[in-house]
């Protein structure tokens, strides 16, 4: 059904005018605001010949949907396990304004995740924590991760202790239980490609 009204989407909260995106019952039964390309991706994933790993998204924001989402970038601080500063630690991504259905935490368990989340602090003035994201190697997971590090003497820190502690929090206190380092603007575009990445890192909340 066409949309009539202002509001987020509630697949990846970007805004969507009137007269933009579509209406669709939500699970709770009521009536959710889709933008065109999450509407196009679920009518996709009905399909017989439905593949997640080709999904193909609009090169421009289709007419109706904002141009940038505002994405708050969560983190944690917790003590380093081999020189036992505090450091902080990237966790993920989450709307500044959820919108109705909404429930994604996107976590940088997610290589993609971990790669925005690193080109977003280095846009909005945090190239210093930025840097300590690198490609390391993980014995635990045997191969190469892009991976939080320690801000003080770079040890990696694997994303296992890390991101157990980060949804200890989340499951105590919701997404709020999560540091906000900083609300950054972020093409839609990118965002949804996150959103549409089906290789995991992402918790419902």
């Amino acid at each position: 059904m066409e949309n009539r009204f202002t509001g987020g989407c509630s697949s990846c909260s970007v805004r969507v005018t009137a007269g933009g995106g579509f209406l669709g019952k939500g699970l709770d039964g009521g009536w959710e605001v889709r933008c065109a390309t999450c509407h196009h991706v679920d009518e996709r994933a009905a399909a017989d010949d439905f593949d997640r790993e080709a999904i193909e998204l609009p090169t421009v924001p289709p007419p109706g949907s904002a141009t940038t989402v505002a994405l708050r970038v969560l983190t944690l601080s917790r003590a380093c396990w081999a020189c036992g500063k505090d450091t902080a630690g990237l966790i993920g991504l989450y709307p500044q304004r959820p919108a109705r259905g909404y429930v994604g935490l996107f976590t940088t368990d997610n290589a993609k995740t971990m790669a925005l989340v690193r080109r977003l602090l280095r846009q909005h003035g945090h190239a210093a924590l930025a840097a300590t994201v690198k490609s390391r190697y993980s014995r635990t997971m045997r191969e190469r991760q892009l991976s939080n590090g320690c801000g003080h003497c770079d040890a990696l820190q694997g994303n296992f202790p890390v991101h157990d502690e980060a949804m200890g929090r989340v499951a105590a206190s919701g997404v709020d239980g999560l540091d906000t380092l900083l609300v950054a603007g972020c093409p839609v575009l990118g965002w949804q490609a996150i959103v549409h990445d089906n290789s995991g890192g992402v918790v419902a909340i």
